[in-house]
């Protein structure tokens, strides 16, 4: 019994503390999986410490309690910032386990917790310091969390603690019973307990990440939903005014046929001067102000005047790239974008066909790749964008390139947003959109260039 009561259980508890431990730091690192890498480490880290902490020295014991904020780090491979987070995790921990020993002490000392036996008390203490730091790990990881932006309720909170409180009060109640008939069997019984407790507030806590997990992801594909609606209703509208463009340069350009027919026949002096005594009433766009002053009252003059403003016209005009309408639409307003930027442009699409495509897909995944694509070569030297969409048998290939100087931050096997604010949700949408059509993406990063290469299965249909 003396080995269960001072080597087992201890070491259970210590396993079960570095366990929670390593489960608090990865719920404030944010990240969505642990690869083989990370529990590798985890692991040998647990058993290099549980085996240091028989030997029963509280400085060693420290020691590997203060290393652990740099394994953390190295293990999730999170930026330094979060070894202070970790580290005020484990000065947590340490204070908590301090404050439970006192108080039990004080407890036990005024008869208040009543056990007549130094192993049932150590049991007790062993029990409640470890389910005392499992809920300091637990508020310390949600208030991490609710300061990074993440959804955290009360209700999330009090049924996260709710269940290792009842096992505090449940191995007590326990403990007192096995002072009435301390039998072997009922110290083993006790110890079958303890496990079981410590297996059920695992699975209650990893219970609650779902939960959270759930509601998470519910939040970000409504607000998938929500952004792929606004993009579509964008280039609807700008469908609508390239309509309304296309319409009213048409009239334009008959108006001007009409008028240089009038300039061959009449003097091209008279008609120059009543275009511009015109563009001066109508002030469009401040252009011409006073046309009169500058075209001289040559038939040559006049011409050439028609000719440059059917260039003017011409620059209204969308640049072809596809036979897609929507993606069109789509490219020309990244250009106009791109333009804006002094990024430079190179964008070519061939034949091929987005049927399979709800157009609202088409509008999320184009326009995101694209925003994305324009706002990092824009704090860039080289300051371009590079895009190919082609069919490759029965798959549509889009490949974007475009100058990135910084590398960007990796985390959790993806790439996030270097801006204050941004959790990298366009690259989410991205990804999302192409698993809707059976596609892949994959994302890197190399001696300056960043590139999304995405296959979409044409032949799928939703």
């Amino acid at each position: 019994m003396e080995i269960l009561i001072y080597l087992v259980i201890p070491c259970v508890g210590s396993i079960f503390l570095l366990g929670g431990m390593f489960y608090g730091a990865y719920r404030m690192s944010g990240q969505e999986h642990m690869s083989w890498r990370t529990l590798g480490i985890i692991a040998v880290y647990i058993l290099v410490c549980v085996a240091f902490s028989s030997l029963g020295n509280t400085w060693v014991n420290l020691f590997f309690l203060f290393l652990f904020p740099l394994v953390a780090w190295w293990a999730y491979g999170t930026p330094k910032i979060y070894c202070l987070y970790y580290l005020i995790l484990s000065v947590a921990v340490w204070l908590t386990d301090v404050a439970a020993v006192i108080t039990l002490q004080l407890l036990i000392a005024r008869g208040i917790l009543f056990l007549n036996t130094p192993q049932l008390q150590y049991i007790l203490m062993v029990a409640v310091t470890r389910m005392a730091e499992f809920i300091v790990i637990l508020l310390v990881s949600m208030a991490a969390g609710r300061k990074a932006g993440r959804h955290i309720t009360v209700r999330q909170v009090v049924l996260s603690i709710l269940l290792p409180l009842y096992s505090i009060f449940n191995m007590y109640c326990m403990l007192y019973l096995v002072q009435i008939f301390p039998t072997r069997e009922m110290l083993l019984l006790l110890g079958l307990n303890l496990v079981l407790l410590i297996g059920l507030n695992i699975y209650f806590c990893v219970l609650v990440d779902v939960i959270s997990e759930n509601h998470r992801l519910e939040n970000e594909r409504n607000l998938y939903r929500a952004q792929a609606r606004m993009q579509h209703q964008y280039y609807e509208r700008e469908e609508e005014k390239y309509e309304a463009s296309r319409k009213l340069i048409h009239d334009i350009r008959n108006h001007i046929l009409a008028m240089e027919a009038l300039y061959a026949r009449e003097h091209a002096s008279e008609a120059v001067s009543g275009i511009a005594g015109e563009c001066v009433n109508e002030d469009d766009e401040g252009v011409v102000e006073n046309a009169s002053d500058h075209i001289p009252s040559d038939t040559h003059v006049a011409e050439k005047y028609a000719r440059d403003i059917h260039q003017m016209l011409n620059s209204f005009q969308q640049k072809y790239y596809t036979s897609e309408k929507l993606l069109n639409i789509i490219l020309n307003d990244k250009a106009n974008m791109m333009k804006r930027l002094n990024v430079r442009e190179d964008m070519k699409v061939g034949e091929l066909s987005l049927d399979f495509m709800k157009e609202v897909d088409v509008t999320a995944l184009f326009a995101n790749l694209l925003d994305n694509a324009v706002t990092a070569a824009a704090e860039s030297q080289e300051k371009y964008v590079k895009l190919r969409v082609n069919k490759v048998r029965q798959f549509v290939s889009v490949i974007v390139e475009n100058s990135c100087d910084v590398a960007p931050v990796r985390a959790a096997g993806t790439f996030r947003s270097r801006q204050a604010g941004h959790q990298g949700l366009g690259l989410k949408i991205i990804r999302q959109t192409v698993e809707q059509y059976g596609g892949d993406a994959q994302f890197a990063w190399k001696d300056g260039v960043f590139t999304v290469r995405v296959m979409l299965a044409a032949e799928n249909s939703l």
